[in-house]
């Protein structure tokens, strides 16, 4: 008869434990290269023009001259 009362591992074998405990190894990685992508785009040098600003005064232009 089992005893509800001690609760049982939800893995069985050696295998799957250690495959349990590489998911959060991954997830971490996946997190640490999204937080050094965020860095690097906050810290970048947001100077040069992108050219959507570019191209909006010329299409502006356009239209208020036809």
């Amino acid at each position: 008869m089992h005893d509800f009362s001690k609760p049982k591992p939800h893995v069985e074998s050696k295998e799957d434990t250690a495959r349990k405990r590489k998911l959060p190894v991954y997830m971490l990685i996946i997190v640490g290269i999204f937080l050094i992508a965020l860095l690097v785009f906050m810290l970048a040098d947001h100077s040069a023009k992108p050219t959507a600003q570019v191209i909006m005064p010329y299409l502006q232009s356009l239209l208020l001259n036809a």
